[in-house]
């Protein structure tokens, strides 16, 4: 007995609830994993993993029941009439878009390898016929589509598969003896007008479509085709909407499809996909790119290509949405790849990018950033601690979403409490300044930056106390007041570190203005302020003023 052997995990969220198929896996320790997993997020809830096999001689499937698992254990209730029919009972129901998607995703391998979509097939009979000849996978892509079926309809898997086999089979029938149209040499502009008069205009378009697709091996080839039907349309064809719909569909299933669009872009990595994806859909030719994506990108200028724009934008925001990084090895173009991306997608049409959208992908992929490998990656670069700390205030404005923002300032607040930190700022030497700098330049940018209120607050505090730490080591205070300089200028200084930002606002400041106060006290200090020529007074009441604000 020949068996094709999956699993079906099934999830009842509460008890009140209904039971559903939740996924279907060929694997039997991931169908357990995720059902424990499914348990553990609805703790009221139940889960049961079915072994389903196959018996390609009795055209039957045995289930059994193989974990179950919450608080309720049952059996799966099936229809006793059996008698549920599936959702396209008629060959021309798989013509509709939500039938097509379908067959896309069940046939998905087979049509990769013959170069082939949706469309083609059902407009193809030789397709058809080979299709049907491959009985074994055909066969696979019903039972897929059967399994899906039958748990959200509670009926008979079996009933299922043997429907759907009478529906594949009158579809290739019906196919088998229509008449199809051929392309006219003259163009596409032609070949409309000379199906204007057939009984079914449409299909006879989509079947010359077809036809001359079929002499084409390649996915940039058919997608060329395609374009420059599309050019010959906006020339020959004027505001005639049947033309444009067919192009228009032809080319969103090939986009739809990753190898396909793959096969048009010269890129290796996810981030050079991305960003040529994103020219065509801006309907501007990508640079250093094949003929073919230059030419769909022109198509998509046209405004005529809805269907095909609105895949491309799905594909566009799965990448951005999945785990891959865009560059792995190399940080910082990844983050001005993003930010360029960001900036070429906003400019979109509302209906075609939803602000939601794009934010909601752009928190994912700063999520990606933040990641503890990328982190180190970007901080490898930096010379010292105080170049770490500037990086990350400065990669704030780089990420997107209060939760990212937040892990970043705890990124953050590590390196600023690291022991490495602290022993580089309290190093001493005549370039003790230059370190305290940075704390002052980090401090000013996360006051200015997006963390919440508490982790700014928090920061800023951590960096005063630290930049206090280094300038009591340093004894950076004291190296002014040792200069041979008259007391005045050096009250001056002293209170000029703040305002110039070569030391934190806060206790730091604080102190330097005591010492300055000090300093201001002084006989000498009133004797000269009374003598004073030069503005020094002038220049003394308005670092006071800020001071004291």
């Amino acid at each position: 007995m020949s068996t094709d052997i999956h699993f079906e995990v099934y999830l009842k969220k509460h008890r009140k609830g209904g039971w559903c198929l939740d996924q279907v896996l060929e694997n039997r320790n991931e169908a357990l994993a995720l059902a424990r997993e499914r348990l553990a997020a609805y703790p009221k809830g139940s889960v049961r993993v079915s072994k389903e096999s196959y018996d390609a001689v009795q055209n039957s499937f045995l289930s059994v029941n193989i974990f179950e698992a919450g608080a309720e254990r049952h059996t799966r209730s099936i229809r006793a009439d059996n008698k549920m029919e599936p959702p396209c009972t008629m060959p021309d129901d798989l013509y509709a878009l939500h039938a097509r998607r379908t067959l896309a995703r069940a046939l998905g391998p087979w049509l990769q390898r013959n170069h082939v979509c949706v469309l083609e097939l059902l407009h193809r009979s030789e397709l058809a016929e080979r299709l049907a000849a491959a009985g074994h996978e055909r066969q696979h892509a019903i039972q897929k589509v059967a399994i899906v079926q039958a748990g959200a309809q509670e009926c008979s898997v079996q009933h299922i598969v043997r429907r759907l086999t009478e529906l594949a089979d009158k579809a290739t029938d019906q196919l088998r003896k229509a008449k199809t149209a051929r392309f006219d040499n003259k163009g596409f502009a032609a070949t409309l007008a000379a199906v204007k008069g057939s009984k079914h205009p449409g299909f006879a378009l989509r079947s010359a479509l077809a036809e001359r697709l079929a002499r084409l091996d390649s996915w940039p080839d058919k997608i060329s085709f395609l374009a420059s039907c599309v050019s010959d349309a906006l020339v020959g064809c004027g505001d005639d909407e049947e033309g444009f719909a067919a192009l228009d569909a032809f080319l969103a299933e090939m986009v739809a499809q990753p190898y396909a669009l793959d096969a048009c872009v010269k890129a290796e990595e996810l981030g050079d996909k991305l960003d040529q994806f994103t020219d065509i859909l801006s309907g501007k030719p990508p640079r250093d790119s094949t003929d073919s994506a230059r030419m769909l990108a022109l198509a998509i200028s046209s405004g005529r290509l809805a269907q095909t724009s609105s895949a491309l934008a799905t594909r566009i925001f799965a990448e951005l949405r999945g785990p891959r990084r865009l560059y792995p090895p190399r940080f910082e173009d990844e983050i001005i790849l993003n930010r360029s991306l960001a900036d070429r997608l906003v400019r979109l049409p509302p209906a075609l990018v939803m602000p939601e959208q794009l934010s909601e992908a752009f928190i994912i992929r700063s999520s990606r950033l933040l990641e503890a490998d990328s982190i180190e990656r970007l901080l490898a670069t930096a010379k010292h601690p105080g170049a770490e700390i500037l990086m990350l205030t400065d990669f704030e404005k780089n990420i997107m979403g209060e939760q990212n923002k937040r892990k970043l300032a705890a990124f953050l607040r590590a390196v600023i409490g690291a022991h490495k930190t602290s022993r580089w700022f309290c190093a001493g030497g005549k370039h003790s300044f230059k370190r305290l700098a940075c704390c002052a330049q980090a401090q000013a940018s996360v006051r200015k930056s997006g963390f919440s209120a508490e982790d700014k607050q928090e920061i800023s505090n951590a960096l005063d106390r630290l930049c206090l730490d280094a300038m009591t080591q340093t004894r950076a205070l004291e190296q002014i007041e040792a200069q041979p300089a008259p007391p005045l200028k050096k009250a001056i200084r002293l209170l000029k570190l703040a305002d110039q930002g070569l030391i934190t606002q806060g206790a730091c400041a604080a102190r330097a203005s005591h010492r300055a106060m000090i300093l201001l006290r002084s006989r000498e200090v009133r004797a000269a302020m009374r003598e004073d020529q030069t503005g020094l007074r002038q220049e003394l009441a308005t670092l006071l003023q800020k001071a004291r604000a």
